[in-house]
Parts: structure tokens; sequence; C-alpha cells
């Protein structure tokens, strides 16, 4: 469904009842992203998945790209949609997203899920590099090229083998895309990780999912995040960085666990 929210046309889906539920997909992702997840918890919940500005079917708009202006668009589109209140499960960027709107509206989130999305953590010259080579891929405009990269790097070492069908299958979400404005929303991804806030000041209950073989989220930044948080639970899965896909039965019932003990 579409919906014009804080000046631009947003895409998204509900489905079942109860209590609300938001996903928020990460970098070069878009709402299928979540087709383990949908399923199973709109059972129990009125879950609402979307497009994040400049993904899937939602339009990129005008002016500069931020986490703070994503979490504008959260707000706009929540309250377009009469919920007062949700969860928030936020996968890589999308843990960023629920942790800005977080800190701006705190009254309207019960719960903050982190799934795979590290805060904080020293910048290492691996780390410099890697950017740097990500940026020229992106700067390409293969989505292709970006498609493949990206699934690669969400999974542990060798899932690509060991799963052909499920990397293939995340593999074409990604590349529903339009990569046009990937390298502008990586560079305010960047910033946003340069410049990380102050986790003490999340109040609502939050739950951290990392992954062993998670190359974008060492293990060590999870439990200086469950540190940070005062009401923090850690869970590590045997997965790289898109455990909700490699791992869904598992990373559904940590989720699951957590939801119904708010």
């Amino acid at each position: 469904m579409k919906i014009t929210v804080n000046g631009i046309e947003m895409n998204y889906e509900m489905q079942g009842e109860g209590k609300n539920l938001v996903l928020i997909h990460g970098y070069s992702d878009n709402l299928n992203m979540w087709y383990n997840q949908v399923p199973e918890f709109s059972k129990q919940f009125q879950v609402l998945s979307y497009d994040v500005r400049g993904f899937g079917k939602s339009e990129i708009g005008k002016g500069p790209y931020s986490m703070e202006l994503c979490a504008d668009d959260l707000y706009a589109l929540l309250k377009a949609l009469n919920m007062e209140s949700a969860c928030l499960l936020g996968y890589s960027m999308g843990g960023r997203i629920g942790l800005s709107f977080t800190l701006k509206h705190p009254d309207m989130v019960r719960g903050l899920v982190f799934a795979n999305s590290g805060v904080g953590g020293e910048t290492t010259p691996e780390v410099e590099e890697a950017r740097k080579m990500m940026l020229e891929v992106l700067k390409q405009g293969d989505i292709e090229t970006i498609a493949e990269m990206m699934a690669v790097a969400s999974f542990s070492p060798d899932f690509k083998e060991r799963d052909p069908e499920i990397f293939r299958k995340y593999k074409e979400i990604k590349m529903q895309n339009d990569p046009s404005p990937y390298v502008s929303i990586m560079e305010a991804l960047f910033a946003a990780i340069e410049n990380p806030p102050d986790l003490s000041q999340v109040k609502c209950p939050a739950l951290i999912i990392a992954g062993e073989n998670d190359g974008f989220m060492p293990l060590d930044v999870a439990q200086s995040m469950k540190n940070a948080i005062r009401h923090a639970v850690l869970k590590v899965l045997p997965t790289g960085h898109a455990a909700a896909i490699e791992a869904p039965e598992e990373f559904n019932a940590i989720v699951m666990e957590f939801l119904k003990g708010l």
C-alpha cells in the first residue's frame, strides 16, 4: 500500500491484529526481507513493515539523507496510521532508525530490538578500507554486483554454498531496489556510525541480537551495547549479519520471547 507522509510516497504493509510491531529493514533491503517474520509475528501482533525512504517502492525525496530524517518518516507514518505506540524491530541500518526514533519519541516505544545492529565501537584502518571499497562498488551503480556483494557479506562465510536457494532469494530481494541513491544513503549511515548517540538514554526494554560470524557487528560491540542500556538482553546466534534470514526459527523465537515479556 502507498501513503504520502513527510513529503514522500511511502510503501507499507500491515498484517495481523493486536499490539503494534514495526519491522525496519536494513541497508540495500526492502520490506520483502521479512518473509520469515511477518507470517509468524502477525499471528499475535499487528505487524507493520515498510520500505525505508529510498528503498523498495518508497521515494527518496529531497534534502540531505540522515537516520534522523528516516525516524521522522516513521513518526509521520505511525501517526497517519493512528498507531500511538509500538515495539520496534530494526535490522542493521533499521536498528539505527529505531534508535533515533526511540530517543526522539520515548513515550511511543514499548520495546526496541537491535537485530544485528551495532552502535559504538572503534573504527579501525581495516574498517575504513572496507568502507572505501564498498563506496567504490556503490558508485558504479550495478545492482547485480551490489546485490551479490551485500548478500555475501550478510551471511556466514560458507552460507552461499551451503544454502544457495536462500542466498538467491535474498539477493533477488536486494535487486528489487534502485541503487541510484545508495551512495548518499551509505554516507549518511557512516555519519551516524561516527557519531553514536548515548545508549544510556534508552529507557525502554531492549533486545540485542548478534551473530557469531557477523562481519559488520563484532560481539564486543554487542556486549558494550548491553552494558550501556539499562534494560537490555543480549542473545547471540551462530549466524552472520542477516540472522533473521539465516536462522529464522531461532531468531523468531528470541524475538517472541522478548515481546511476550513486555
